[in-house]
């Protein structure tokens, strides 16, 4: 594995250290001789110049001590020559000597030049300083043997030189030593450093040239060692070198390989051609990886594959050629396509069986099943229609069990295919759950479903086999439940990407199934008990083929369970998120429009009266049939007749059917449109409802999108004939949604929950991005039917927003509809102005969100002035129920209460500079929350301080805070108060 350069400098950092001091020990001993018979010739010079000057015993003792001294250097560096020496060691001596030569030097010209003349004196300083300079060379290798020469030599010199006295002459001589001491040091530093770079460079080089090679010997040995044959070929398609693999794939030597063309070695005529088109492609800098034939030395044939790429860093245009043998593949390639035709030739065989079977059995079991239901229609004694419903309920239970055997042998044979297309997720499961309602209201058992909002609307999958899974272990759940209820629910455990991972639980309070028989539940044929089969039924194979279902589809049905308490079954599919398609109906709006309520129950005529006065009907009541029937005629004569009549199926003395039985019979009430509202459906009621001109039937308990839906649909409608009725039901209006996909661009997260809850339990897929940038960034990425754009959010507003989308390609058309806390007259004119195509005013409605969103009539009304109380918790609660999103109510307001402390913070600081902006948008942000909850007076003062801050006045801003941290304690308390007592106001 090779090294980076500077990875290998740190490595090797203490080997380049120690080569550089053994360098300098080499450097510092090799001009030893010169220096040291330079040093004794010098003195002896010096010694007959001032010898008439000095006393013979003065001059003969410093001509003496610097001999010795370099006599005494010579000794050392001998010895060292001859020892086997540390460079620490020998760096020591070399030190010794030196500081001993410069001491003889320096002691020795300080003792002289006092009784010297002048020019004498100055004669000696520049021996010395010659020295000193000489020593900048001899002594590069050490900067610490330099310096002992420098300070014993020079260092001395001034004491002998202030002897003489301290005349102007003296100190300049003085101050010139020092200066000349300070030149010959940066002299020395560097010619060191360059002595030390220069040995550095010598050593990286070696050690970079030892780097190569032994990279180049791992690379030749990689080659060698490698199992894939593997050639270098020049420009000319000639061979340069090959390794051992080709030599023994391709049967040729090496030497018979280098120098010939590669065509003629191992390429067969007819493919030779084909063979320089991919030489081409590779010229070009394309990598090119195929399979295909080539020829050994023999001339067998072998299936190889070929990966050919240029080398780039070769100058005379060398490509590298790998070749793997893959004969054995292609060959067990083969022998698995045999496998595989025989098998499909046995799965056709058996699934040509399977579905002659099915047809010979169902066809029989479809004639007795559909002649049943025939004659029970008809007028039977009690004895025949008792044995025909066992007749019935024999043969669909015969049925059941051959659909089991037949699943369970598609299955076993691998012939099972599961289908991949779009469903709604749950409708599914509460249609599947409605299915056996019947069943669990026999039992006197209570039926629950529970499917979030944040469950995904649209998935991809198979419905049928998700239902069959749920139906399976539903109706387990009731059979094995005497007592108590069934649970039903589907949860999102994970959400990323174009997926989501949704869990299905179906829990009871049932008999339980005992620890040591969890193990065998999902066993073919089987059972927790054996007698479980004789006192409930069944073949046992449900749950195997549960399990086998829920396996294919990608996923491992579990269960706990404890005896005496109930079991629990759970699956988890991951499952692909799809944007629904759907068509809508046509609505009208229905303010104004006229309403008949006829219902015995005074709570059902209130809840009617209640979801749809808010609409802006006129809603009107009767308790009675005949009280109804006489208001319908009444309006009639007066020329004010109902558009529409609810009643209530069950009443008493006249049902529903009989009412619209009477309201059809009479000339003048033709025009009038009828809804059936039902809390038991029975079967034919649907055919009834057409056969009355009844143009709506619906089930209890409803809620009020669908209600609403419902009478928009009848009313966009015209009075059919009876017979001709196009029924309006719980499922067409379902089937008939346009489920959107929306982006929700607000950077307030009070309000985007708010949104969110009421979409989704809308059935819309709502994506949600916190400023304008993320929803630029979420157009250009994803497919949207429409965005909800806030105006007002960080880093990019609404307005540049809405610009840069309308700058897309997929932007031009886009529906965008401005959200905004503005509530001003012109807000709206300027929104269009800006490029987007509606206009909504926060605090919103569910009613008006919708209306928006779905084009349901005219643009909603700016909001209305906020209500008395601190915070208007029903208001808000009936606007959340309104769009089937009650249960989101409780965490968007600890979300608000969350948050209050850090919005109050984040407005006093933007009030303490002299900006106006940021106090505009820290306004504008807790207003619109403040609107949305329906704290009414505090969202009105945090609009008072926006607008003195629009208007820059930034000091009248400031005085409403105080008012604002009182308002807003006291909607802290009266939240928390509310919510803790189950109070709404």
């Amino acid at each position: 594995m090779s090294r980076d350069p500077a990875t290998l400098v740190a490595d090797e950092e203490p080997r380049v250290q120690a080569e550089v001091q053994r360098a300098a020990v080499r450097q510092l001993l090799g001009g030893g001789p010169y220096a040291e018979s330079l040093h004794i010739l010098l003195v002896f010079v010096v010694a007959a110049l001032v010898w008439n000057s000095l006393p013979p015993a003065v001059t003969a003792g410093w001509v003496g001590a610097v001999t010795a001294a370099a006599l005494l250097r010579t000794w050392w560096r001998l010895r060292v020559r001859r020892r086997s020496v540390a460079p620490e060691e020998a760096l020591r001596v070399i030190r010794l000597t030196v500081t001993g030569i410069g001491l003889a030097w320096g002691v020795g010209a300080a003792l002289a030049i006092p009784d010297l003349a002048p020019h004498e004196g100055a004669l000696i300083l520049v021996v010395l300083t010659g020295i000193i300079a000489g020593a900048t060379s001899t002594l590069v290798g050490d900067r610490r043997s330099f310096h002992y020469l420098v300070f014993t030599t020079l260092a001395p010199l001034p004491f002998g030189i202030l002897l003489q006295g301290q005349s102007r002459f003296n100190l300049i001589a003085t101050i010139l030593i020092a200066l000349f001491a300070l030149g010959m040091d940066r002299v020395h530093g560097r010619g060191y450093r360059n002595f030390a770079e220069r040995v550095r460079g010598g050593v990286l080089l070696e050690l970079s040239t030892q780097e190569l090679a032994r990279q180049h010997a791992y690379l030749d040995a990689l080659i060698a060692s490698t199992p894939v044959a593997i050639a270098v070929l020049d420009d000319q398609r000639v061979v340069r070198s090959v390794n051992p693999a080709f030599e023994v794939l391709f049967g040729y030597a090496a030497a018979e390989v280098v120098g010939a063309g590669i065509d003629r070695l191992i390429v067969p005529e007819a493919l030779r051609s084909e063979s320089s088109d991919l030489e081409t492609r590779v010229r070009r800098g394309e990598v090119v990886r195929v399979e295909l034939e080539r020829m050994r030395k023999d001339g067998q044939r072998i299936q190889v594959r070929l990966s050919a790429a240029a080398v780039k860093a070769a100058a005379d245009g060398a490509l590298v050629a790998l070749y793997e043998d893959i004969s054995d593949r292609k060959a067990a390639e083969a022998a698995m396509r045999e496998a595989r035709d025989l098998a499909e030739r046995v799965a056709r065989a058996r699934s040509a069986f399977l579905a002659n079977m099915s047809h010979e059995i169902r066809t029989p079991m479809n004639a007795v099943l559909g002649f049943v239901e025939l004659v029970l229609d008809t007028e039977l004694a009690p004895e025949q229609r008792r044995a025909l419903e066992l007749v019935r309920t024999s043969s669909e239970a015969l049925l059941t069990i051959l659909n089991d055997i037949l699943d369970y042998s598609k299955i076993e044979a691998e012939h099972l295919e599961l289908e991949s297309i779009p469903f709604d997720l749950p409708k599914v499961v509460h249609a599947t759950a409605t299915l056996l309602a019947v069943r669990a209201r026999e039992k006197h058992l209570e039926l629950t479903v529970d499917v979030p909002p944040d469950v995904p609307q649209m998935v991809r999958g198979d419905p049928t086999r998700v239902r069959q899974v749920l139906m399976n272990l539903i109706g387990n759940a009731i059979k094995f439940t005497e007592e108590g209820q069934v649970d039903v629910s589907a949860s999102v455990t994970h959400r990323g990407g174009d997926g989501a991972a949704v869990q299905f639980r179906v829990r009871d309070t049932g008999i339980g199934i005992p620890e040591e028989q969890l193990g065998t539940i999902f066993q073919e044929f089987t059972q927790a008990d054996a007698s479980m089969t004789r006192r409930y039924g069944g073949t046992g194979l449900g749950l195997a083929i549960s399990r086998r279902l829920v396996a294919l589809m990608g996923g491992e049905l579990a269960v706990t369970s404890e005896v005496g308490s109930g079991s629990e079954f759970s699956f988890t599919l991951r499952l692909p998120l799809e944007a629904a398609q759907a068509a809508a109906r046509a609505t009208v709006s229905l303010g104004g429009r006229r309403l008949l309520v006829v219902d015995d129950n005074e709570t059902n005529r209130r809840i009617v009266r209640d979801m749809l006065g808010a609409e802006g009907m006129a809603v009107h009541e009767a308790p009675r049939a005949d009280a109804g029937l006489e208001a319908l005629r009444r309006a009639a004569r007066a020329r004010t007749p109902y558009d529409l009549a609810i009643l209530d199926a069950q009443m008493p003395d006249q049902d529903g059917f009989e009412l619209a039985t009477a309201i059809r019979a009479d000339g003048a009430l033709t025009e009038t449109r009828l809804l059936i509202l039902t809390s038991a459906g029975q079967r034919g009621d649907g055919e009834r409802c057409r056969q009355l001109g009844i143009q709506a039937y619906l089930t209890k308990p409803i809620a009020r999108a669908d209600l609403v839906e419902a009478v928009g649909t009848v009313l966009a409608g015209t009075a059919s004939a009876p017979g001709e009725v196009d029924l309006v039901t719980r499922h067409s209006i379902a089937e008939s949604r346009h489920a959107l996909r929306i982006l929700l661009a607000e950077d307030n997260p009070v309000n985007q929950q708010v949104a969110t809850a009421m979409l989704l339990k809308r059935g819309h897929q709502v994506d949600v991005v916190g400023n304008g940038r993320e929803a630029v960034d979420a157009v250009a990425k994803e497919s949207y039917d429409l965005v909800l754009m806030d105006i007002q959010m960080p880093e990019m507003d609404g307005f540049e927003a809405t610009e840069k989308i309308r700058a897309l390609p997929q932007g031009r058309t886009l529906p965008i509809i401005a959200l905004t806390a503005h509530a001003l007259s012109g807000e709206r004119e300027r929104c269009l102005a800006r490029g987007m195509s509606g206009y909504l005013a926060k605090p919103f409605k569910a009613h008006d969100l919708f209306t928006a969103v779905e084009g349901r009539g005219a643009q909603p009304a700016d909001a209305a002035a906020a209500p008395a109380p601190a915070v208007d918790l029903a208001a808000f609660r009936r606007t959340m129920e309104e769009a089937g999103a009650a249960e989101a109510v409780d965490g968007i307001l600890e979300t608000f209460v969350a948050t209050l402390p850090q919005r109050l913070e984040a407005l006093v600081a933007a009030a303490s500079g002299t900006d106006a902006e940021p106090l505009q948008r820290a306004a504008h942000a807790f207003k619109s929350a403040a609107g949305t909850i329906g704290a009414g007076h505090l969202a009105a003062l945090l609009e008072e301080t926006e607008r003195a801050a629009q208007g820059g006045d930034v000091a009248g801003a400031r005085d409403k805070l105080e008012h604002i941290q009182g308002e807003a304690q006291v909607v802290l308390d009266y939240i928390r108060t509310a919510t803790k007592g189950g109070a709404d106001a």
